[in-house]
């Protein structure tokens, strides 16, 4: 098991990251972001149709994205213009892309990569990515660390240990295991979803600000 938790300092970087609603929806995946984003040098961001969206696919205990961004003192990013623009794209994720391009984003975050055109994509100079590909290359061991303490401090029932949370990470976020398997001396949950056909699509490298 781990020792006392690293010291985390905000890492000041330009870098945005829009997030879709499908990764909105999932407390545990933003909260990564969110949460982590500042200690990791990226900062997450979205708008109001994706707050919305989102929040019409949570069950009516989950707490709303609305909710976490008056927590945390979030303001949404603006609305982007999709008009004529972006035909390549699935219709329903046109808005998504035109709203990541108008908050001055370099990645896209979401489960369906794969909705987003190349060459859309490209005219905006933004990447598709799936968060777990995303969370496991740019998420600092020090944030990751301090998002699972987080967690666990909070939880209620069950109670829960940091390993314990850790191994559960997995199910969702193989990759992030992986990442830092050696965090806690435990083996990851086995994950009950294969993982998608395409994670990465777009101009900016991973590596990129």
């Amino acid at each position: 098991m781990t020792t006392s938790g690293p010291t985390c300092s905000v890492i000041d970087s330009p870098t945005r990251v829009f997030l879709d609603a499908n990764i909105l929806a999932k407390p545990v995946t933003r909260t990564l972001l969110m949460v982590g984003g500042p200690l990791s040098g990226f900062r997450a961001v979205w708008s109001r149709a994706t707050e919305e969206e989102a929040g019409r696919h949570m069950g009516p205990r989950a707490v709303s994205p609305a909710e976490v961004r008056r927590r945390f003192g979030g303001t949404l990013s603006p609305t982007g213009d999709i008009s004529g623009r972006f035909t390549s794209t699935s219709l329903t994720d046109r808005q998504i892309l035109a709203d990541a391009e108008a908050a001055g984003a370099g990645f896209l975050v979401t489960e369906d990569v794969d909705d987003f055109a190349e060459t859309d994509l490209v005219s905006v100079g933004i990447s598709a990515v799936n968060p777990d590909v995303f969370l496991a290359a740019r998420l600092t061991r020090a944030a990751y660390a301090m998002v699972i303490d987080l967690f666990v401090e909070r939880q209620v029932a069950p109670p829960t240990t940091p390993a314990e949370f850790h191994s559960a990470i997995a199910r969702q976020h193989p990759l992030l295991f992986a990442a830092h398997a050696d965090l806690y001396d435990v083996t990851p949950t086995p994950s009950p979803h294969p993982p998608p056909a395409i994670t990465f699509r777009g101009p900016r490298p991973l590596d990129s600000d």
